[in-house]
């Protein structure tokens, strides 16, 4: 300022004068120039005089500002209803103005004008002469001197030669406060910017404000939805903090209060769903709900099966799997979850990552179908409304094994020995889970190529059984050749599975080889009888020793008592032993007739023997023995007496049927030797006719042929062994020795063997001509042998049968003369007996004697029937009853014995004669035998029509009690006349019919039970008892039917041939595959109608049945 105000020496200024000269202006021309000069300067004065009004302003600002501040302040330390504060106000505003109007007034004063901003420019231009302010003041002064227009242009070229800088409003450290100071006041506002918008209103209107609160409450999350367990955190948004929050929730019905901090409150693990809402001194907000949703989870599973139709499975439905599936290959499975809470989405997720979506039915039902083709694991998962998910619970897709269907071959079920008839029943059983199909029989003949025959293509059911009777013939087996044999069957699957059974082997054995077997089994029964008939002597011996102490001393001690009992218990023993023996020799006696090694005349016989095995247990024999047990519990000597009488009688007769059994089978081994060697030299007939005719053709292997050839030459010699053997067997029969003689003189001569090895050596050399030749000449002379064995044979039944006829005729005239001879002693009979004593005594020792020389030809027993037996058992009961009452003072029986003894003695006789006139006649007419069949299947199946009707009136009685009506009496009545028509039509056929007399004891079992079974219903006894008799009955006589149909089955069963089908006879149960093992093979079965077949069957089976 001091330079600006220092006055400059007007030399220095036309010192400095760059013109030098002066010039004369017009007066307009120098006052534009100072006009101009004075713009030039003005530009730098506003500029500067802006600065100092900023500052000014800026002072002023701040001041104000600091004044608000000042305020705010006081309204946050004294509220903004304080009274103070509208006077700090007041002086607030005064203070302000003051000193806003002092800094206005200031900065105007301070304001620059012309000489000023002159004085500024000289000292910023840096020259001491003053030029712009000399210039201005000058031309104030002396605007009319030519110095001051001069000195004007010079500044005014100056001036717009240079630029000149102005002082800054405000310094670097002015600014940097300045601005600090409104960020900080800035910031503080910000901070409280809410109370500082109120203050400052008030500051402006300086009256108090009115106090508004916020009418409404806003809670979050509001209504909403979480998890079972999650965290919940509610919030009062945007409280007013003037007033007191409070914030309530209930379970139940009961609200409770929250403990807020910061105006929230936070739920760790909410398990329930609540209610909640808040409220404070001016609102309450609504009130919202929480929704708690469990983790999903299937609560139902339901799986529907659809089975493939094969199957014939019906759809089934299951609700306990859990959702584990297990169905078979090809099932349609529809799957159905309910979950327990609603559910956005249901995935099947897979062990290969595969996902199936189930369709949506209900938010908390869903549904899918599955077609089951492999196994899988998997897991369901649910995703709720939240976005959880469910946890994965492993399960599983099981395919269920369609397993293959078994077959079994239950009879034989192992390797067997074939017969000579070449039939081979056969039991199929084969289940499979859902059905069969193609069942059919495989089988390889040593190691030839495998063949197969069907035995059923369609089968209905799960389950087939069936009989299948296999013929094989048609293979041309060679003895020792093994067919190995197995069952295949299919079942009904898609892609159809085998099974197969157990493979088993049958061999074609040798004619010796089955003989062997045969003929041991049969000496075996033979030794088992004899030791039998040793220790029914031996027990003989004991009885009768005991016999003779108890007739001196009647009284029965403890040791007595036992000693009886163990003869009794063993001669028990011995019945049942022969028993076993005769059910073992039927078993022997059916393995003949299967390989047809007898003659059916031989067979007739040994079928006979069997019926004499079974005959040694006489009912007469058995109710000796109850007799004697009834006489030791009543200790009374008479019946003692009588009873161990009666007892050694049987005994005799047991050992004595042993013995006429033992010479029996002895007799007719010499007819099986030559039955033996005339089988062998058919067989080997057949043999080489089979090899002759393979032999010719070509394509069978030359040397496979000379082996045959050779077991030919082998069975050649073994024929020739069994005639050398026969040799000393036949030497009591002078014909058959002579004229096995000559047969083997024959064999010796002809030159058979070398034949038979001069075709094995052209075979094996492959000259088939000439082994064909040599075996013509073979089959030639074996032809011849075959034949001189069938006449041997044929001669031989022929001798037999006349001895047997010589004794028949003798003991006929002999039993006729006795007969005779009693006739006259028993009319002789008055009161006294003792005078007929020695007749009788001689009577009865002609009658054994007669029975000694019948019975020393053993074969006779083939003829005589079994009335036979029963008549002599009557009459030798009637001489003992005679014996037993000698020395008793009254004895009222006597004439009725001797009655006994006379007809007795005429049936026997005349059962002789008809005996005699069927061996005459070949053992009897089939004709008769047919009609007898007829006959019992007749009477069976009226006695099965008895006992249904029988059954139904039972249930009518229980129906209606005690109480009987008309009607059923009648029927009652009715039942009981058809009881006794049966037993008479028995007793008739028994008296005329000698196929009837051969089954005696049989059918007179069933006559007693028909009598029996006729009392009990006139007297209107229907009881359990009486229904077991009926089937009793019924049982008789269908074995009376199967044992007349064994004696004529022998030569039928060769005629048999097999068709090659299956059984249409139902399979039975195990107890009855013997039965149906028999049937398939028995002509006569077959040839009954098929109701009568099945009824047969079905009623064995009720019979079987309740036994159990």
């Amino acid at each position: 300022m001091s330079m600006l105000n220092k006055p400059k020496p007007i030399a220095n200024v036309f010192g400095l004068t760059a013109y030098g000269f002066y010039f004369v202006y017009p007066k307009l021309e120098r006052e534009k120039q100072m006009q101009e000069y004075k713009a030039e300067l003005d530009k730098y004065r506003r500029r500067i005089n802006l600065g100092i009004t900023i500052r000014a302003v800026t002072s002023s600002a701040m001041l104000f500002i600091c004044g608000l501040h000042l305020y705010f302040v006081l309204w946050l330390i004294l509220g903004a209803q304080s009274p103070a504060l509208l006077y700090a106000n007041l002086g607030i505003r005064v203070g302000l103005a003051l000193c806003i109007l002092y800094f206005i007034w200031q900065s105007y004063h301070d304001f620059w004008n012309y000489f000023k901003m002159a004085r500024y420019l000289d000292a910023k231009h840096g020259s001491a002469d003053d030029l712009y302010q000399n210039a201005l003041e000058l031309n104030l002064k002396y605007n009319h001197n030519p110095i001051s227009k001069a000195l004007l242009i010079s500044a005014k070229e100056r001036l717009a030669q240079k630029q000149y800088d102005i002082p800054r409003i405000f310094g670097p450290n002015i600014l940097f406060i300045i601005a600090l100071y409104f960020l900080a006041l800035s910031g503080f506002w910000y901070w409280f910017s809410a109370d500082f918008a109120v203050a400052f209103q008030q500051f402006y209107s300086n009256k108090a404000p009115k106090i508004i609160y916020k009418e409404e409450i806003t809670l979050s999350p509001g209504d909403i939805t979480i998890g079972k367990n999650q965290q919940l955190l509610l919030r009062i948004e945007d409280p007013d903090p003037r007033l007191n929050h409070k914030l309530y929730f209930r379970v139940g019905e009961a609200w409770r209060e929250l403990g807020l901090s910061n105006y929230s409150y936070l739920f760790p693990r909410l398990e329930q769903a609540i209610q909640y809402y808040a409220e404070n001194e001016i609102a309450t907000s609504p009130v919202y709900k929480v929704r708690v949703l469990d983790e999903p989870i299937v609560k139902k599973w339901q799986v529907q099966y659809k089975y493939p139709a094969y199957t014939a499975l019906p759809t089934l439905e299951d609700s306990l799997s859990y959702g584990n599936i297990e169905a078979y290959k090809g099932t349609v499975v529809e799957l159905r979850v309910i979950s327990n809470i609603p559910v956005k989405r249901a995935t099947m997720i897979y062990d290969d990552a595969s996902r199936k979506d189930l369709t949506s039915l209900s938010p908390n039902e869903y549904l899918t179908q599955i077609n089951i083709t492999n196994p899988h694991s998997w897991y369901l998962e649910l995703e709720d409304e939240l976005g959880r998910k469910s946890r994965p619970e492993e399960k599983f897709i099981r395919v269920l094994p369609d397993a293959p269907p078994q077959i079994r071959l239950v009879f034989p079920g192992e390797d067997v020995t074939l017969n000579q008839n070449l039939m081979l029943p056969l039991i199929i059983s084969a289940d499979d889970d859902f059905g069969l199909a193609n069942c059919s029989l495989h089988y390889q003949v040593n190691s030839d190529e495998i063949r197969h025959t069907q035995i059923k293509a369609v089968i209905p059911g799960k389950m087939f059984n069936t009989d299948y009777a296999w013929d094989m013939q048609s293979l041309e087996l060679f003895p020792g050749d093994v067919v190995s044999y197995w069952a295949e069957i299919y079942d009904n699957a898609p892609v159809p599975q085998k099974g197969s059974s157990t493979r088993f082997r049958a061999r074609f054995p040798s004619i010796e080889e089955i003989y062997s077997e045969i003929e041991q089994q049969e000496e075996q029964r033979t030794q088992e009888l004899s030791q039998s008939l040793e220790e029914s002597r031996d027990l003989q011996e004991r009885f009768e020793q005991k016999r003779r102490e108890l007739l001196k001393d009647p009284t029965l001690d403890w040791e007595d008592k036992m000693q009886l009992e163990d003869i009794l218990s063993k001669q028990e023993e011995l019945l049942d032993e022969v028993d076993n023996i005769a059910g073992d020799y039927q078993d022997l006696i059916d393995k003949m007739q299967a390989n047809s090694t007898l003659s059916q005349e031989t067979l007739e016989k040994m079928m006979r023997i069997q019926e004499l095995m079974h005959e040694i247990a006489t009912p007469e024999m058995q109710e000796a023995m109850r007799k004697l047990e009834r006489a030791m519990e009543n200790v009374d000597p008479a019946d003692l007496r009588k009873a161990l009488e009666d007892f050694k009688f049987s005994l005799e007769d047991f050992a004595k049927n042993i013995e006429q059994t033992l010479a029996l089978l002895e007799s007719i081994k010499n007819e099986q030797a030559v039955q033996k060697a005339l089988q062998i030299s058919e067989e080997m007939e057949r043999m080489q006719k089979s090899l002759h005719d393979k032999t010719d053709d070509s394509s069978n292997d030359a040397q496979k042929l000379a082996e045959d050839q050779e077991q030919i030459v082998e069975k050649y010699d073994t024929l020739n062994q069994e005639l050398e053997n026969l040799q000393d067997m036949l030497k009591d029969d002078p014909d058959a020795s002579q004229r096995l003689q000559d047969l083997l003189k024959d064999m010796q001569n002809s030159d058979t063997k070398q034949d038979l090895q001069q075709s094995q050596k052209s075979l094996q050399q492959n000259m088939r001509s000439q082994s064909m030749s040599a075996q013509e000449s073979a089959m030639q002379k074996m032809r011849r042998f075959t034949l001189k064995l069938d006449e041997m044979k044929s001669s031989m039944s022929s001798g037999s049968q006349l001895q047997m006829t010589q004794a028949l005729e003798q003991a006929v005239r002999e039993l006729l003369i006795f007969s005779k001879k009693h006739e006259e002693t028993k009319a002789r009979y008055q009161q006294d007996v003792y005078p007929l004593i020695p007749d009788i005594i001689s009577s009865y020792e002609g009658l054994q004697i007669v029975l000694n020389k019948l019975f020393s030809k053993p074969q006779v027993s083939m003829v005589i029937p079994p009335k036979f037996y029963i008549d002599l058992t009557d009459t030798n009961k009637a001489y003992r009853d005679i014996f037993s009452v000698l020395g008793t003072s009254y004895s009222p029986g006597i004439k009725l014995n001797l009655q006994t003894i006379q007809e007795g003695l005429n049936q026997m006789a005349h059962d002789l004669m008809l005996a005699l006139q069927n061996s005459s006649s070949g053992g009897g007419s089939g004709g008769g035998m047919q009609s007898l069949m007829q006959m019992l299947e007749q009477m069976g199946q009226q006695q099965m029509a008895m006992n249904m009707l029988t059954q139904q009136l039972m249930m009518q009685m229980q129906a209606q009690g005690s109480a009987l009506d008309s009607a059923t009496l009648d029927q009652i009545d009715r039942l009981a006349s058809d009881h006794e028509r049966l037993a008479e039509n028995l007793k008739r056929a028994l008296q005329q019919d000698p196929e009837a007399q051969k089954q005696g004891n049989a059918l007179k079992q069933i006559i007693e039970e028909a009598e029996a079974v006729a009392r009990a219903l006139r007297n209107k006894q229907l009881d359990h008892d009486l229904v077991k008799r009926q089937e009793n009955i019924l049982s008789r006589l269908l074995d009376a039917q199967r044992s007349i149909n064994k004696r004529d089955t022998s030569e039928r069963r060769e005629a048999i041939s097999s068709t090659g089908k299956a059984s249409d006879i139902q399979p039975q149960a195990v107890d009855y595959e013997r039965l149906r093992r028999s049937m398939m093979l028995d002509d006569e079965f077959k040839n009954y109608p098929r109701e009568y077949q099945q009824l047969i069957m079905e009623y064995l089976k009720l019979l079987e049945e309740s036994s159990q």
